[in-house]
Parts: structure tokens; C-alpha cells; sequence
């Protein structure tokens, strides 16, 4: 079969997006598909944030168009457009998602109107409504519907009942070399020697991924708990704005705005615990790495969490952390079945026989 596995972001392991297309691309190839990962980009130099969907989506059908034909497209469902529809002929359309595209538009606009009425923020509501159209537009016209984890599946069954029987679920693993890498920190983790725990905490900064939540945390916390300490890491530039210039002078938090792939390993084993405290999220890799390096996170119920959760009946508690943090002994995940089920061969037999039937 051929195959196309669309990524809006640049072709960059980097991106989220663009990792889990790589990553699935790579998998459906190692099954005997002609499988291809592509991107859009780069995009017409006139660009801009209010026009950015549709110059993905038409530069989608270009790819189909210049690359095709194939017998199964894979895209975001914003981009599931009649005329990729059209290009996709009696081959299948699939709308993967890799975030939960309505809910983030929505929390998006809810907070440019609440809190940044400027003309840019009301412009960009009033594009919701047709955002929000291409979204269900792909959702209709696609073969198949694959949500990312047993969250937004559950959402899309209750929301979107009609949509339900072409409705069905995929995994996000780590690639294989990295979560090897990631095995050898989890491997050398010990428990905390010193009173206080390390704290870490990755994403960019945006309300999405519960920065508000995220910041009442800190000042209960760092007011109560001299010995801890905290890192926000991959946050950009803003997050800076937001925190209190006495923490980052005392030196009970560190900010780390960017940081290379390369990195992370170093990054995770020295901390303890991992923070999540997103309200929507798609399914947050960062979640994944912190758990498969050891660390004991603790999470909101959202994205991979749920799937997640019985492969760490440990590692993976509730947010927020209690005032006294046992730490226990770390799960086997090659004997609990982890390794097997979140990997990319079997994430690959399972589109496989949900997008083909086989």
C-alpha cells in the first residue's frame, strides 16, 4: 500500500507532531508499506497567523497531488478538505489527530477574548467559527477517525455520537533509540538522598498546559518547602513574565527556555519528580520521557494518562504532589508489558488493522 502520513510542522524529530509522523511512517515501511512522511513546509512567504490552516491545507493537497497517487492519506482533519478527498479518490482518508483540535481552539479563543481583547484576539475568534467547520468538515468526510489515546476517543464517542462507529484509537510511543537512552537513566535512578525533591516541568507555556494551575502549585510549595526545588524547561521566552523574580534570585527555580534533544537525558536524571498539569493536551511526549527515565510524575487527567496509568501504578499519581512524597520501587516495564505495547511496531499493526481492516 501506499501511503501518505501528513505532518503540518516541519519534518523535524524536534516537533511532537512531526516525531509521531516520522515514527509511524518509519513502522508502516518496516511492515512491507510504501509508506512516506511529508510536510507543507515550508509555507508561501506571506503566511501569517491568520491564513496559517489554510496554506497547510492547500500545500496538504499539493502534496497528495505531486506525490500521489495513494491509497491511504493520512492527515489532520483540518486538512481532510474535499479536494484531498477528491485526491484521495477510492483510496481511504484518514483524520489522525495529534491534538484535540476543537478543545484547543476553544480554550484558545476563551482566553484571547478573556484576557487579551485586542483587535488581533477578536480577529482570531471570529476565524474560529471557520476553523472550527474544517475541523468537523474532515471529520465527515474522512474513512476512518483515529484519536490519540482513550481520552479524546472517549470525548469524540460522547461529543459526536454520529462519529462514533468510524471512531478509533492509537498510541504515541517514543522512538526506539531514545527510549533505550532513557532506560539506562531509569536504570541509575535512586531515590531522593537529600531532604528536598527536584521538581521538573516541560512544555511550552501557554494556559492550555495549565500554567495558572502550574504557578498556584509553586507558591503553596515553594512557601512551604524550603528544600525543594523546581525546573521549567522548553517554556520559551514568557514564562519568565509570569514568575515571581524572587524564586529565580533564591535560586528555587531554574528556567530553561530551549533545550537540545541531546539534553533530556541529563535533564531528567537530574530531577525527581515530574509535574503535568495540563487541561487539554494531545498526548504529551514529555509525559512518556519522564516516566520511562524513572521519575515519579504527577499528572492531571489528560492526554496519555489514562492510558498510561496501568503500566505505572506507582510512577504516575494525581496532581497535585502531597506535602510528604513517598517514593517507590520503579515498575518492570518489559515484564508488565509497557515496551511491547507502547512501541511503534505494534502502534503500527494496530492502524494497520483499523485504517486497512487487516
Amino acid at each position: 500500500m501506499r501511503i501518505l502520513v501528513v505532518s503540518h510542522p516541519p519534518l523535524s524529530a524536534e516537533l511532537g507532531a512531526a516525531q509521531i509522523a516520522l515514527q509511524l511512517a518509519g513502522a508502516l515501511r518496516d511492515r512491507g508499506h510504501d509508506a512516506v512522511a511529508a510536510s507543507p513546509e515550508p509555507l508561501p512567504p506571506d503566511t501569517r497567523w491568520w491564513n496559517l490552516w489554510r496554506r497547510q491545507t492547500r500545500g496538504v493537497e499539493r502534496l497528495a497531488r505531486e506525490l500521489g497517487p495513494f491509497d491511504v492519506i493520512d492527515t489532520p482533519a483540518i486538512s481532510a478538505s474535499p479536494r484531498l478527498a477528491r485526491l484521495a479518490g477510492k483510496g481511504r482518508l484518514v483524520a489522525r489527530s495529534v491534538q484535540p483540535e476543537l478543545r484547543y481552539l476553544w480554550l484558545g479563543l476563551r482566553d484571547d477574548v478573556a484576557h487579551r481583547p485586542t483587535p488581533r484576539a477578536l480577529a482570531n475568534a471570529a476565524l474560529g467559527i471557520p476553523r472550527a467547520a474544517d475541523v468537523l468538515g474532515g471529520w465527515r468526510r474522512a474513512d476512518r477517525i483515529l484519536c490519540l489515546g482513550s481520552h479524546e476517543l472517549e470525548w469524540m464517542r460522547r461529543r459526536f455520537p454520529r462519529l462514533a462507529a468510524r471512531a478509533g484509537v492509537y498510541l504515541c510511543a517514543l522512538p526506539a533509540a531514545e527510549r533505550e537512552i532513557l532506560a539506562g537513566v531509569r536504570s541509575r535512578r535512586r531515590a531522593p538522598a537529600g531532604p528536598g525533591v527536584r521538581f521538573l516541568w516541560i512544555g511550552r507555556w501557554s494556559s492550555q498546559k495549565g500554567t495558572p494551575r502550574l504557578l498556584r502549585f509553586l507558591r503553596e510549595r515553594i512557601a512551604g518547602h524550603g528544600e525543594d526545588l523546581f525546573t521549567i524547561a522548553g517554556c520559551g521566552p514568557a514564562a519568565e513574565r509570569e514568575i515571581p523574580p524572587a524564586w529565580l534570585r533564591e535560586g528555587r527555580l531554574r528556567l530553561l527556555p530551549a533545550f537540545a534533544r541531546p539534553e533530556l537525558p541529563e535533564l531528567l536524571a537530574g530531577h525527581d519528580a515530574g509535574l503535568f498539569t495540563s487541561d487539554v493536551e494531545g498526548w504529551g511526549l514529555s509525559l512518556t520521557e519522564m516516566l520511562e527515565a524513572g521519575l515519579t510524575v504527577f499528572a492531571t487527567e489528560a492526554g496519555g494518562v489514562a492510558d498510561l496509568r496501568p503500566y505505572f501504578p506507582v510512577s504516575l499519581r494525581p496532581f497535585p504532589p502531597p506535602p510528604e512524597i513517598a517514593f517507590g520501587p520503579l515498575e518492570d516495564l518489559e515484564a508488565n508489558g509497557y515496551r511491547e505495547r507502547f512501541s511503534w511496531p505494534a502502534i503500527a499493526r494496530s492502524w494497520e488493522g483499523q485504517v486497512l481492516g487487516s
